[in-house]
């Protein structure tokens, strides 16, 4: 089968998941924006090297109509392309709703839709209003959009724009367990709706793993280790690991947190830290991509904490025995992976007095995060990877097909 994406560049962890879908037997081509895509989010790494699939790049510009990144050439692209499917995320598929083009393109050459929606910015199709009030909306600065009137409007009518391309769906993917009640709600039937999860290449990880653990240590010995591995943007939530770590300090007088990872927070983070006493606590080591060296970050660690916005990153910390603490704040794989008290923690959304308890109820039990990292690590083995989340993408576009 021949399978056509749209994004606006290619992750790490999704340019794996390609490569393995070709390995599959699923002939990928992906279009992406010819440059910098504005529909991927600050400092965030993409693949620049040679592809073992087909990709097409093409210009991404603004639209008049929706606001957003989408690519003018797109029906051209399919018309000559001919895919059987035609997997599109956001927000590219507005241009559904926006270029009528596009749909009839898609229809005339015989090709199968699918959305790739990201459940957790998608409001129910009825009672948004009270859904934005319990999941407010901010960007990467922590600046809150969803108020006011023009926010109000334009949710609106985004709401009608969803229902009435979810309408003209073959399929519709995402990637978490709670996703479908979701999606339902615009009509999209349940048989139509496929959670395939989300996965970083915990294969690569596992393959450094040996190394990192006979190798050189990094850090000194630290029990009390905390690990934060991502982009340095307010949407992290810095302030509620700072405020727990000095929470700690008193009980744990060794307790750190190592940070991995840069971002246009970088310097001001390191100038909180030090203006909250904490600047001998916190360790900024920069970001990396290489596997083995974070896999020896995550062996020097006791527990991964994401106090804030994100999700792939508990994947990788799973997938090198580590416990997670984090909250329903991020991303929602959580609701796949931690299993509360067994494999991870949950904490209070916002409460850094409830992410200090769940760290302290960690720390209170010397070989507690070891063995809550063992269920961790079990859970990536057996439920969630790209093996798994590879099969269940074949097994939507299977379905669609037929």
């Amino acid at each position: 089968m021949k399978v056509l994406f749209t994004f606006g560049g290619i992750t790490l962890y999704i340019n794996r998941l390609l490569e393995i879908l070709t390995e599959k037997g699923v002939e990928v081509t992906v279009v992406m924006a010819a440059g910098e895509s504005a529909a991927l989010g600050h400092s965030v790494k993409v693949n620049r090297e040679e592809k073992k699939y087909r990709v097409i790049a093409t210009p991404e510009v603004k639209s008049r109509w929706s606001g957003k990144p989408h690519f003018p050439a797109l029906p051209e692209i399919i018309a000559a392309e001919r895919p059987d499917i035609v997997v599109m995320g956001w927000p590219y598929f507005l241009d559904l709703y926006f270029n009528r083009n596009l749909l009839k393109t898609i229809r005339a050459v015989g090709a199968k839709l699918i959305i790739r929606e990201i459940p957790y910015q998608t409001p129910p199709f009825r009672g948004s209003a009270a859904w934005f009030r319990e999941h407010p909306v901010c960007d990467e600065n922590m600046k809150l959009l969803s108020r006011g009137f023009c926010f109000w409007l334009n949710s609106n009518v985004l709401r009608y724009v969803r229902r009435f391309i979810y309408r003209r769906v073959d399929g519709a993917i995402n990637y978490h367990s709670g996703g479908p009640e979701i999606i339902a709600t615009y009509g999209v039937p349940r048989e139509k709706i496929f959670v395939t999860y989300n996965s970083t290449d915990v294969e690569a990880l596992w393959a450094h793993q040996k190394t990192a653990e006979t190798a050189p240590k990094l850090l000194p010995e630290n029990p009390h280790r905390i690990l934060h591995i991502g982009r340095l943007v307010q949407f992290k939530r810095f302030d509620l690991l700072f405020y727990a770590l000095g929470q700690l300090a008193e009980r744990y007088p060794d307790v750190e947190l190592l940070v991995v990872g840069e971002g246009p927070e970088d310097e001001k983070l390191k100038r909180q830290a030090a203006e909250q006493s904490l600047a001998e606590r916190v360790r900024f080591v920069g970001a990396t991509y290489d596997p083995e060296l974070l896999c020896r970050y995550m062996a020097e660690s006791a527990v991964y904490v994401l106090a804030g916005m994100g999700g792939l990153s508990i994947n990788d910390a799973m997938a090198c025995a580590l416990p997670v603490v984090c909250s329903a704040a991020c991303d929602g794989t959580h609701v796949d992976l931690i299993e509360h008290g067994v494999n991870g923690l949950i904490f209070s959304e916002g409460d850094g007095d409830s992410l200090a308890e769940a760290l302290d109820s960690l720390f209170a039990e010397a070989d507690r995060p070891r063995k809550m990292g063992e269920q961790a690590l079990e859970t990536i083995r057996q439920k969630i990877n790209l093996d798994v989340v590879s099969d269940r993408f074949i097994e939507a576009f299977q379905s669609v097909l037929r």
